[in-house]
């Protein structure tokens, strides 16, 4: 089994955190001087995923999620960096790693932005994916979001699919 600490990014990771965005999303990626224009920025967070031991398979199911302080011992899994402001929030990115697909840190993940999100007040959470990335559709469908419009081409040769979360009474 995999055990998985969720924390806030600390600053000396981000330069790791670039890297990946870069390799997974390629010329759609954040750069490390917009990660460290977006950490600088009231009313945002990001909370990271790192992986401290694999089990027999490898997979996480969400059963040995921490949180806490991270040090940045462990492999990193994935990231998500929300912002909020009165009562709106958005995932303004989400991401796992290649190696860390699949296991459900993606939706763990989410679960910590979400909570982050309703502790400031939020009734609302949004957010834009790929047309073309059907498992994160899936994944945002399974917490209740539901489509709400699109932004024709804004990925290269894809539309953005924009979909929103009521997380208010």
């Amino acid at each position: 089994m995999t055990s998985v600490t969720i924390a806030e990014l600390p600053w000396w990771d981000l330069a790791e955190v670039a890297d990946h965005d870069a390799a997974i999303f390629g010329p759609t990626a954040w750069t490390l001087g917009y990660y460290w224009s977006v950490k600088a920025q009231n009313g945002t967070i990001m909370f990271a995923a790192r992986t401290a031991s694999a089990g027999e398979n490898g997979t996480f199911d969400g059963s040995t999620a921490t949180q806490g302080n991270t040090n940045s011992a462990g492999e990193l899994a994935g990231w998500v960096v929300m912002s909020a402001s009165g009562a709106e929030a958005d995932v303004m990115t989400i991401a796992t790693t290649e190696a860390a697909r699949g296991q459900g840190i993606g939706r763990v993940l989410l679960d910590a932005g979400i909570d982050w999100a309703k502790d400031r007040g939020a009734e609302v959470v949004h957010l834009e994916v790929d047309e073309r990335n059907t498992s994160a559709l899936a994944m945002y469908a399974s917490f209740g979001f539901v489509e709400w419009g699109r932004r024709p081409d804004y990925y290269p040769g894809a539309a953005a699919v924009l979909m929103r979360l009521r997380i208010g009474d």
